[in-house]
């Protein structure tokens, strides 16, 4: 049997009312609810801490959740760098977060700063392992005015580029980074060898230079020419 035009429209209608009612049954009667919050990415972070920030609660509608809105509370926790919020039918809320890297941190006005490997300041606190103190010459900032910060200055930035060329495990030897004037940094060793690094130039070169050099016998290391280097 062929059914008419009419009849076809009548039946579409029919379709989308429904659809619209189970729609708006689904957004206001919790049929979907809350029941995880899963969350992965974290180190320093707790997964309960995230969960906290997020504002989402086990019982809450599932299809009412702002996830946008969740996803910037995350963000704002200090030691995050970016986060995703999404649903996962039929009850879970997945939040995916990356956590900033810090590679140094900078003793000022009694406060430790934590600085991550693309030289921001995310937040104050016990620096973690495989974080470098800077010392030393750190310059005085561009910018003059009431903004003016003494972490973003040139010698500040290439102090932070050396720390992030430095894989985790040789990272992980080095105390402190002092800078003894723009263009020179020194590399101060947890065991009491020191690596000479000179100038923020071929980084990934000065590192392998370093780890091969380490193997060697002495306590004073000269990697500013990658090859050619200096031990003592």
């Amino acid at each position: 049997m062929r059914l008419s035009k009419k009849s076809i429209a009548g039946i579409i209608a029919a379709l989308l009312a429904v659809a619209v009612v189970c729609g708006v049954a689904v957004w206001s009667v919790p049929v979907f609810r809350v029941s995880e919050v899963k969350v992965s990415g974290t180190k320093e972070l707790s997964a309960e801490e995230v969960e906290e920030a997020s504002g989402i609660h086990h019982g809450d509608n599932l299809v009412r959740v702002d996830v946008g809105e969740a996803a910037r509370d995350v963000a704002a926790l200090p030691w995050v760098a970016s986060a995703t919020v999404s649903r996962s039918f039929p009850s879970s809320v997945k939040v995916k977060l990356t956590e900033h890297t810090p590679v140094a941190f900078v003793k000022d006005d009694g406060k430790t700063r934590l600085i991550d490997d693309r030289g921001e300041d995310f937040a104050e606190g016990e620096p973690p392992v495989g974080a470098v103190e800077i010392t030393g010459d750190t310059g005085t900032p561009d910018d003059s005015g009431e903004d003016a910060d003494a972490l973003h200055t040139p010698e500040m930035e290439e102090a932070v580029a050396v720390l992030a060329a430095l894989p985790d495990d040789l990272r992980g030897q080095v105390g402190t980074l002092d800078i003894e004037e723009r263009y020179s940094m020194r590399l101060h060793l947890r065991d009491n060898r020191t690596v000479y690094w000179g100038a923020d130039e071929d980084n990934a070169n000065k590192a392998r230079a370093m780890a091969a050099a380490l193997q060697l016998e002495g306590t004073s290391f000269d990697v500013s020419n990658p090859e050619l280097v200096g031990a003592r």
